[in-house]
C-alpha cells in the first residue's frame, strides 16, 4: 500500500499509510486544504479532492515542490514531526470539536473524583461508573461484551454472598465458589475492556495508546479513567497530554 505525505504551512508531515490517513481526513484531524501527495501522483493536491475522489495522477518517484503559500505568523508555522508520531491539530487551528466526536467522547471525570465519590458510598459509585465506561466502550466497539460480563459479575457477587451467610454449610461452599466466578468474571470484563480501547485508540484513532495489564488488574476503573480523561481532552482541545 503507498505511503502518503501531507504539507501544511509549508511544512511537510509523513509518510503515512493510506488507510491512517483515509481515518485522520475523516476524523477531522486533515483539513480539507491541506495538501497530500503519493508515488503516482502527478503534484499535491488538497485532502478534499484527494480523499472525496481518489484521484491519482501519472508516475512519479520524487515529491515535487509544494505550491508556494503565504507565509503564517511565527507562531502559526507547523513544526517539522517526526515520520513515527501521531498527526495532531493545534487548538487554534481546530477549535470546535465535530459531531462524532461528540459521540464518541468519554466520561472525562477526573479519576481522583470517581475515588472520592466511590469512598463516599461505600464503593457503590465505583461500581456504576464501572457500568458507564463499560457503555462508553460499546459505542467505540460494537462487538464487546464487557456490559454483560459486569452484569454477570453483580449476580454472581450478590447470590455469593447470600449464599455465603447461610446457615446451611453446602450452600456457603456453593455460595464461595459464586464469589471466586465473580471475581473471574470481572476480570474477563475489565480486560475485555482495555482490548476494545487498545484495538480502538491504535487502530481507528491511532494515538498509540498503551495500557498496562498489571494495572487493568488492580486498578481498572480507576485506571481507566485516567486515559479515558486524557482521550476526552485531546477530543475537546486537540492537544494529546504525554501518557
Amino acid at each position: 500500500m503507498s505511503e502518503l505525505h501531507v504539507s501544511r504551512n509549508g511544512a511537510n508531515f509523513g509518510p503515512y499509510a493510506e488507510t491512517q490517513l483515509d481515518a485522520m481526513f475523516a476524523q477531522g484531524n486533515i483539513e480539507p486544504n491541506d495538501l497530500v501527495w503519493k508515488e503516482g501522483m502527478a503534484g499535491w493536491l488538497p485532502a478534499s479532492e484527494v480523499f472525496d475522489s481518489k484521484v491519482w495522477g501519472p508516475q512519479r518517484v520524487a515529491p515535487p515542490p509544494v505550491p508556494r503559500q503565504s507565509a503564517p505568523p511565527p507562531s502559526a508555522v507547523a513544526q517539522p514531526m517526526p515520520t513515527t508520531a501521531v498527526f495532531q491539530p493545534q487548538p487554534s487551528q481546530y477549535p470546535q470539536i465535530s459531531a462524532r466526536d461528540v459521540a464518541l467522547l468519554p466520561p472525562k471525570l477526573h479519576w481522583g473524583l470517581v475515588l472520592l465519590f466511590s469512598v463516599l458510598t461505600l464503593g457503590i459509585f465505583l461500581l456504576v461508573w464501572l457500568f458507564i465506561q463499560s457503555s462508553w466502550i460499546r459505542k467505540i466497539d460494537s462487538t464487546s461484551n464487557a456490559t454483560n460480563l459486569l452484569i454477570g459479575y453483580v449476580v454472581l457477587m450478590f447470590v455469593g454472598q447470600i449464599l455465603s451467610n447461610s446457615d446451611s454449610s453446602s450452600l456457603q461452599g456453593l455460595g464461595g465458589l459464586m464469589v471466586i466466578g465473580g471475581y473471574v468474571v470481572f476480570c474477563f470484563g475489565v480486560f475485555s475492556m482495555r482490548k476494545s480501547m487498545l484495538t480502538y485508540f491504535n487502530q481507528t484513532e491511532p494515538i498509540q495508546l498503551k495500557l498496562s495489564a498489571v494495572m487493568t488488574f488492580f486498578f481498572s476503573v480507576l485506571y481507566f479513567q485516567s486515559h479515558m480523561t486524557r482521550i476526552a481532552q485531546w477530543k475537546s482541545t486537540g492537544i494529546l497530554e504525554p501518557q
